[in-house]
């Protein structure tokens, strides 16, 4: 696909390189072909950069709140909503569009569904809708085989249910073996649907969640098939109090004596990692996907970036579906995390620089594991934002203001004009180019609605919540599993 793009300003490297003025960009076959100036003044207002990378979300079309998923600790938040598989592109298509709509160009989408014999299809389904949308994508499968509601012995809950409740949660909470068909279907689904603009990896949800033969199967199809792999780690304070328990070596020690520590691995969140668990994982080559206000929302905490940074340990940002203001505005998420992490001394703990790295560059790591992303040059990925520049300072009374302050100060969605990825417009003058967002959005709430919980069933999820409260409350965290391999 070849185009030409030209703004009044371009941060070619943000952080690292200064603004330029009145650019013209040449795009041929998903690359950037050429970068010069127009040699006229260029006065539309609009600054272009690199594209936002989502290095961690679950692509949901209703959004979680809408479920009875309010903000709450993670494990009771987790109890209190299910989902229902409604239609796999259409969600998917929704979720990825508003992305695009953001300023995303590329997204590590962890897909919901547990269904084994379903895998495949919904898998084809969101494929289409990330060629609908136009934005990259790492579809991440999903695996998960054991402690669906607590950590440990599940029956433990039992006591904290109605005997209304308790038939039916000891139907749902038998425990089975570890789910190897569901890792093995994940070369399949590569083999189907894997491109440039796909990428399909690995999905074990945690190390609370999967048998330990899981993980040791996903960690040699990894080396094998030289695959990603994409994996929470360490959300909540009850997590790091069961797994400390649960694994005695430690949790990150078990994952690298199993092999699955390596540069093709990005861990989600990581909000209680250890000073040696970082400098463990940085000598791996591991990626960590920070979730800003997800870990808020969940009340588990900030992740410490500066002990990241401390260790060389590399991370991204992603939105994990639990924006600050669950509108998916991965800039004013930024504008959040920069704030939180930047120190409080006179020198920028986070610099500038630094931030944008994790917001592009390494933050694509957990794509495909590339090192060549987030910089504006000849040979490099056509994948740009263009910003309402004008709109962003249309009150500053000085003229030599930094281009990247003013971003990251000012900069929310609603400034995203337009999209580029792989040389493609997919948003132009802020609306998608070739998906009808608004009417997929219609299309897919009047089925959700349809779909949707009945009184009596909410009513259950928040039993299942307070349950799982109430037995966090009485000190079951630190429980160790009754079984950590499986039959």
């Amino acid at each position: 696909m070849t185009g030409t793009l030209e703004v009044e300003r371009l941060l070619p490297a943000p952080g690292h390189l200064p603004a330029a003025r009145n650019v013209r960009l040449s795009f041929s076959g998903g690359r950037i072909a050429g970068v010069g100036e127009t040699g006229r003044p260029c006065r539309d207002g609009r600054i272009a950069l690199p594209a936002m990378v989502n290095a961690h979300d679950h692509g949901y079309g209703v959004r979680p709140p809408a479920l009875g998923g309010a903000d709450d600790a993670l494990e009771c938040w987790i109890a209190s909503f299910s989902r229902a598989t409604i239609d796999p592109r259409l969600e998917a298509a929704v979720a990825f569009g508003r992305m695009a709509l953001a300023g995303i160009g590329a997204t590590v989408h962890c897909h919901n569904s547990l269904v084994a014999d379903n895998l495949e299809f919904e898998a084809a389904g969101v494929a289409r809708a990330a060629a609908d949308v136009g934005i990259r994508v790492a579809f991440s499968c999903p695996v998960r085989d054991r402690n669906p509601w607590v950590y440990g012995d599940q029956r433990a809950l039992l006591p904290y249910l109605p005997p209304a409740d308790r038939a039916d949660m000891e139907a749902a909470i038998a425990d089975g073996g570890p789910a190897l068909r569901l890792v093995d279907q994940v070369e399949a689904v590569a083999a189907a649907h894997e491109s440039e603009l796909f990428q399909v990896q690995y999905g074990p949800i945690g190390p609370q969640w999967c048998h330990d033969t899981t993980l040791e199967r996903i960690a040699e199809a990894s080396a094998a098939n030289d695959r990603r792999v994409h994996m929470h780690l360490l959300e909540s304070r009850r997590q790091r109090a069961w797994l400390d328990a649960a694994y005695p070596q430690g949790i990150v020690r078990f994952l690298d004596d199993i092999g699955l520590l390596s540069p093709r691995l990005t861990l989600a969140h990581g909000v209680h990692l250890t000073d040696a668990e970082c400098a463990l994982l940085a000598e791996r080559g591991v990626t960590v996907a920070v979730n800003t206000s997800s870990n808020l929302r969940m009340r588990s905490g900030v992740a410490p970036v500066a002990r990241f940074m401390q260790h060389g340990l590399r991370f991204g940002f992603g939105l994990d579906g639990c924006a600050h203001d669950d509108d998916q505005d991965y800039f004013r998420d930024l504008r959040l995390a920069w704030r939180l992490h930047n120190g409080t001394g006179l020198e920028h703990a986070l610099p500038p620089g630094r931030l944008f790295d994790a917001a592009c560059r390494d933050g694509f790591r957990c794509i495909d594991g590339s090192n060549d992303y987030g910089r504006v040059a000849r040979g490099a990925r056509a994948d740009l934002v263009v910003l309402d520049y004008a709109g962003m300072r249309d009150d500053y009374l000085i003229s030599d203001e930094d281009e990247l302050d003013v971003i990251l100060t000012r900069g929310t969605s609603r400034h995203v004009r337009s999209l580029l990825v792989a040389g493609r417009e997919v948003v132009s003058d802020g609306a998608l180019t070739g998906f009808d967002l608004a009417g997929a959005e219609r299309e897919f709430m009047e089925r959700a609605r349809q779909m949707a919980a009945s009184d009596a069933e909410l009513a259950r999820h928040r039993r299942r919540r307070d349950a799982v409260r109430a037995h966090y409350a009485g000190g079951a965290a630190s429980e160790t599993a009754s079984s950590n391999t499986g039959p």
